[in-house]
């Protein structure tokens, strides 16, 4: 039987004024070859929690900016309806898997903050990983697609995946089960198929 995932995508207005979720193939992709379906989402009306009770967890995911950024109404939409799902997920005891973005909105609405880095976009690079309670790898080749990074600490998560310039790609929830990815684990790349086992297993 397949399970299903909620997964947050890129929000549009479409010409009836009306809100739509947009999903990248890649991230589709990756949420078939981990073996769920989309919990579907109806952003015109209050979140229907009754749907959300089948859902086995929460994937937040990048492309674009956090309101604190772009200060675009449209990221403003997307990041508050991103929060009410995050809240909800984490009083559940779900597993929550933040990407990029994902991750940014995560350490703003938890007091931290990002500024801005050079050389991470389409980029690779090496992270070392330590102390990990979600992936069981030391260390690994990521894909690189940000302009803000992290270099202090965050209220309840700890930092495990870092890159060589010291800013943190990887953080994981002190007593949740909340993984935070800087990189993008549903873009092909060889390196990372690695990274994917890890994620299957975090889902279980």
């Amino acid at each position: 039987m397949i399970k299903q995932l909620t997964v947050t995508g890129r929000i549009i207005v479409n010409k009836y004024k009306k809100l739509s979720i947009v999903y990248d193939k890649d991230l589709l992709d990756f949420v078939s070859k981990l073996n769920f379906t989309i919990t579907p989402l109806n952003l015109d009306n209050k979140i229907n929690y009754n749907l959300l009770k089948e859902s086995k967890g929460l994937i937040i995911s990048g492309g674009g900016d956090i309101y604190k950024v772009s200060k675009k109404k449209i990221d403003k939409i997307r990041d508050d309806i991103e929060l009410k799902l995050y809240n909800y997920f984490k009083k559940q005891n779900k597993p929550i898997l933040a990407i990029c973005r994902g991750y940014q909105l995560i350490i703003n609405f938890n007091g931290s903050s990002v500024k801005k880095i050079k050389d991470h976009v389409r980029k690779s690079h090496d992270l070392k990983i330590i102390n990990s309670k979600f992936i069981n790898l030391k260390k690994i080749n990521v894909n690189s697609f940000h302009k803000f990074g992290l270099f202090n600490n965050v209220n309840n998560f700890k930092k495990t995946g870092f890159h060589n310039d010291g800013s943190i790609e990887i953080l994981e929830h002190k007593t949740k089960k909340i993984l935070c990815v800087m990189f993008h684990p549903e873009r092909t790349m060889k390196s990372q198929k690695k990274i994917f086992s890890e994620i299957i297993k975090f889902f279980r």
